[in-house]
């Protein structure tokens, strides 16, 4: 009997790989496996563009050796101005600045740097051996790391100038054994410090204490009221009339001085070191948190600044009034303070989103949230809203408002309930890539650059090999389409040459802000003159400056120095010589049937045209612009090796070169159709789409034509 014939068709090639799907259950239009393409919003998929240098590219004035580190940050909002930005570099214990305004971005460094080193403190592990984390507001930009004093960056116009934050709390811990401070005592370094800090000084506490100290035979007062409860008719403070009063046990407030938060200076008994520093900082709701101490007393403890008006303001982590004073001791909502959270271990990073601040921890995520959705330091709540914490702060990124973190375990986000503002953990990696994430060691995990591009809404996530030796290569990519909800993986070829690599990223919006000198004129259109000079008016003009783009940091292999690349090599060779594979391999397709056994004769291929014109002469010959090439091949039931591939990329009519205009292909269609003849047979087919070297492709898709045998 004649074979009963059905058509396959696949025109949306674009839900990315997937890893944790059996042969029966794979999802339509994934892959088994795939590298090195671009999955494009409208169903199709492309080869990426080879890694380039960009054209007119600078060299930095320092290298950057196998050892080193690099990582980056954004400086948003610089100097007070909306349109400019920054690059944040940091090499080893050195930051660079570059301006993200105008090509080549190389050349577009900021004069002067930033030493580490100058504000490592006591016991210091090394800023060279720390990634920084920055922070943004009201023009300065905040730079924070275990290894270093956390310091504040400003920006004049010209020059950028950095100092040390002081940070300031007050003192709220009681020194002695407060079980007997409900009582009278003789007066001891320790005794008299809480009695001070209780109120007890000053010109009116200090005066009571003496008058107290003289009635009770030199006798410290009990601290289970402020000096001030008792007074005579005088409105003085009367020792006797104080005595009157009952007040239980319940001791009294403190927190009268005001102390360095890294070094307690208790007058007269002892000096208080916090041993580590802050390595996370965040702006949030008017001012800035800091985060990620180590030590046992502080490990959970966040600072937060009083609102900020000035740097002054930044290190005042304290209530401005009194607490102990007669008059004005009520807390502020604009006050600075602290949060503790004992739970937390080892807090990695903190991130503000609406009106919460996320604390990402090693053991967990906490939600710090205000009072009607704003955050006080009189009003705020702290819930878990995660067991699963970070594995380290670089693998963290917002996405349009969602946070996206590696944990031990895999890929992680936090879903927002719109209405309660409440967040929920999710692991995305468990149903997509599961497998493939398991794959990258925690070394490599450890070394992860995370960027994103909220224009075309993806998440880049670059990392080393398994075994790199160089300390912050990158050359793998991790992509996550959040347009298309799709994880897809990149990775970059090594030059054969040299060795030249990527060690960091960043996204460029394509607009910017520059300073522009200009000469001042007169009314008549004269340069208006200072001695011999022409005087110079500094502007700042915002423009467009390319196209969005992965800006790719890179070390070059000739001299080590940094400068700048991107995908949009048309030459499909990566650093113009070294060919990448682009492939996607299919799932198992069963033509709908599970039993009976079947071919597939044919297969018709549908790609985009590429070809934009030629180069070349007639004299010499002509050779067309980014040429296609597009090779299938099949496997039939579960067999690992595909059969010989062919070409899917034939050009059916004959391309006439005009003389005249080759910028012109001159073909006359756009989707290039290309029927295959497919061998072998059996229950199910997966098929295999791979480019060839120098060469690109845009697959639309395919149609299959199964044909089923009347036997099993």
């Amino acid at each position: 009997m004649p074979q009963s014939l059905n058509q396959k068709t696949v025109n949306n090639f674009v839900k990315g790989l997937i890893t944790e799907a059996a042969e029966l259950t794979f999802p339509e239009s994934a892959s088994v496996n795939e590298s090195n393409c671009d999955l494009r919003r409208d169903g199709s998929r492309r080869r990426r563009e080879a890694v380039a240098v960009e054209s007119n590219a600078v060299l930095s004035s320092f290298t950057i050796s196998n050892s080193e580190i690099v990582g980056t940050g954004t400086w948003i909002n610089v100097g007070g101005n909306a349109a400019l930005e920054f690059l944040v570099v940091q090499k080893g214990n050195t930051i660079f600045f570059y301006n993200k305004a105008e090509l080549p971005y190389s050349g577009q460094v900021i004069s002067g740097s930033i030493s580490l080193a100058t504000y490592e403190f006591a016991g210091s592990i090394g800023s060279n051996n720390v990634k920084c984390q920055y922070a943004s507001i009201n023009g300065t930009l905040i730079i924070s790391s275990g290894a270093i004093d956390t310091i504040v960056a400003s920006y004049d116009g010209t020059n950028v100038s950095v100092s040390s934050i002081a940070f300031k709390t007050r003192d709220f811990e009681w020194q002695g054994d407060t079980d007997t401070y409900p009582e009278e005592a003789a007066s001891d370094a320790i005794r008299l410090y809480d009695t001070t800090n209780a109120g007890w000084t000053g010109d009116k506490g200090g005066a009571a204490l003496t008058a107290y100290k003289a009635a009770s035979s030199n006798q410290l007062p009990p601290l289970t009221h402020p000096w001030y409860a008792g007074k005579d008719s005088d409105n003085a403070f009367d020792a006797a009339e104080w005595k009157l009063i009952f007040a239980g046990t319940t001791l009294t407030g403190n927190g009268h001085f005001i102390l360095d938060f890294f070094s307690k200076v208790r007058t007269g008994i002892t000096t208080e070191t916090e041993s580590s520093r802050f390595k996370s900082v965040a702006s949030f709701s008017g001012r800035v948190f800091y985060a990620g101490l180590t030590s046992a007393k502080n490990a959970g403890t966040i600072l937060f600044s009083r609102l900020v008006e000035d740097n002054s303001d930044l290190g005042k982590c304290h209530q401005q009034n009194d607490p102990t004073s007669e008059y004005l001791s009520d807390l502020l909502a604009t006050d600075g303070g602290f949060i503790n959270i004992p739970d937390a271990v080892n807090i990695q990073l903190l991130y503000s989103f609406r009106a919460s601040l996320f604390v990402f921890a090693e053991n967990g995520v906490w939600q710090v949230t205000g009072v009607d959705g704003i955050f006080s330091a009189t009003a705020y709540g702290i819930n878990r809203v995660s067991n699963i914490g970070i594995l380290n702060p670089q693998t963290f990124i917002e996405a349009d408002g969602l946070p996206f973190w590696w944990s031990r375990f895999g890929i992680h986000t936090l879903a927002v309930d719109e209405v309660s503002g409440q967040g929920s953990e999710q692991n995305i990696t468990l149903p997509t890539i599961q497998t493939f994430w398991d794959k990258i060691s925690t070394e490599a995990k450890s070394k992860i650059t995370s960027v994103y591009d909220n224009i075309n809404k993806k998440v880049y996530w670059a990392y080393p090999d398994n075994d790199e030796t160089v300390e912050a290569k990158l050359n793998n990519i991790l992509i996550l389409d959040l347009t298309l909800q799709a994880f897809y993986p990149w990775k970059i070829s090594d030059q054969a040459s040299s060795t030249s690599c990527v060690v960091g990223c960043a996204f460029y919006s394509g607009f910017g802000a520059a300073e522009l000198e200009l000469d001042v004129i007169t009314a008549a259109g004269d340069d208006v003159v200072q001695g011999t000079d022409d005087i110079i008016s500094t502007q700042v003009s915002d423009f467009n400056t390319g196209d969005p783009a992965l800006v790719l940091l890179v070390r070059d292999g000739a001299t080590n120095k940094l400068t700048m690349a991107t995908f949009a090599g048309d030459t499909f060779l990566d650093w113009g010589e070294a060919n990448y594979s682009s492939f996607a391999e299919s799932g198992y397709d069963f033509g709908g049937d599970l039993i009976i056994k079947k071919n597939a004769p044919y297969i018709a291929v549908y790609s985009r045209l590429t070809e934009t014109g030629f180069t070349g002469s007639e004299a010499a010959g002509y050779e067309s612009i980014r040429p296609s090439s597009l090779l299938v091949s099949s496997a039939w039931d579960f067999n690992e090796n595909f059969n010989t591939a062919q070409q899917a990329y034939r050009l059916k009519f004959p391309v006439l070169v005009d003389s005249g205009n080759i910028t012109n292909f001159n073909y006359p269609e756009d989707v290039i159709t290309t029927r295959l003849k497919v061998r072998g047979h059996g229950r199910s087919v997966r098929l295999r789409y791979e480019s060839e070297q120098g060469k690109d492709f845009i697959l639309l898709g395919w149609g299959l034509i199964f044909g089923r045998n009347q036997r099993f």
